[in-house]
C-alpha cells in the first residue's frame, strides 16, 4: 500500500513540474520594416496596325440589303487578302434593324444593315496600300497602332530585372538614410502590379467614300508606345 501511494504522489509531482516549465514566447522581430516601390519604363516603336473598316447599306427589302452587304464586304475582304496575305482579317457586328416612317403611323420602310471588318498586320509599310485597296468596298472606321503581343512578351524579363533593380536601390537608400549598412538589409516581400501601357494610340479618321471616288493611299504615323511595371516590397533593416 505505501509503495502505490508513493508512485501516486511522485505521479503528481511530475505532472507538476511538467506544467510548472517555462513557456517559450516568440518575440516582436528585431529591426525596422520599410514599404518601398521600385518603377521600370521602356519606350519602343509600334509594331502592329489595327485597322477597322464598315459597310453600311439601306433598301426597302431586306434581303437585298443582306445580299448587298455580304457582296461588299466579301469584296473588300478579298481585297485586303491580296494586299496583305499575312494580316488577320476578321468580320464582325453583323447587324440588321428596320427603318420606320416618321409621323404617328410609324410603318416600316426598309432595313439597314451593318458589318465590320478587322484587319490586324505588322507589315506597317504596307499597310497604306492595304487601306486604300480595301477602300475600294468599304469605309475605313480608324486605325490603332500599338506593341504586337510578341514583343509586349519580350518586354516583360526586362521590365521585371529593371523594376526589381529599382526597389532594391531603393531599399539601400533608405538604409543609408537610417544608418544601417547594406548588408544588414533583409528583403522579405515583393510583389509585382499591373503593368501598364501608357501611349496615346494614333488613329487616322477618314469619310466613307463610295467606289466612285478616287482613293489616293493615306499617310500613317505609328508613333511609339510606352511600357511601365511597378514592384512594392518590404524589407526588414536589422540592428
Amino acid at each position: 500500500m505505501t509503495y502505490r501511494i508513493l508512485l501516486t504522489v511522485l505521479g503528481f509531482a511530475a505532472t507538476a513540474l511538467a506544467v510548472a516549465q517555462p513557456v517559450a514566447l516568440s518575440l516582436p522581430p528585431a529591426g525596422s520594416m520599410v514599404l518601398m516601390s521600385g518603377t521600370a519604363e521602356i519606350e519602343l516603336p509600334n509594331d502592329e496596325a489595327v485597322a477597322n473598316f464598315y459597310f453600311e447599306t439601306q433598301d426597302a427589302d431586306l434581303t437585298r440589303a443582306q445580299a448587298s452587304i455580304n457582296q461588299r464586304v466579301g469584296e473588300g475582304t478579298a481585297a485586303l487578302k491580296r494586299a496583305d496575305p499575312k494580316a488577320q482579317i476578321e468580320t464582325s457586328g453583323y447587324s440588321s434593324y428596320p427603318v420606320y416612317s416618321s409621323g404617328s403611323n410609324r410603318a416600316i420602310t426598309g432595313w439597314r444593315v451593318r458589318q465590320g471588318v478587322t484587319m490586324r498586320t505588322d507589315s506597317l509599310a504596307a499597310l497604306p496600300k492595304s487601306v486604300a485597296a480595301a477602300q475600294t468596298f468599304l469605309a475605313l472606321g480608324g486605325v490603332n497602332f500599338g506593341l504586337s503581343k510578341a514583343s509586349r512578351d519580350r518586354l516583360e524579363t526586362q521590365l521585371i530585372q529593371m523594376a526589381t533593380a529599382n526597389l532594391n536601390l531603393r531599399f539601400i537608400a533608405a538604409a543609408q538614410a537610417m544608418g544601417v549598412p547594406a548588408n544588414r538589409i533583409r528583403v522579405e516581400e515583393v510583389n509585382f502590379g499591373v503593368r501598364e501601357a501608357a501611349s496615346p494610340q494614333p488613329m487616322m479618321m477618314q469619310r466613307a467614300m463610295a467606289a466612285s471616288d478616287a482613293i489616293t493611299a493615306p499617310t500613317f504615323e505609328a508613333g511609339r508606345s510606352i511600357e511601365r511595371l511597378t514592384v512594392t516590397g518590404k524589407a526588414r533593416l536589422l540592428p
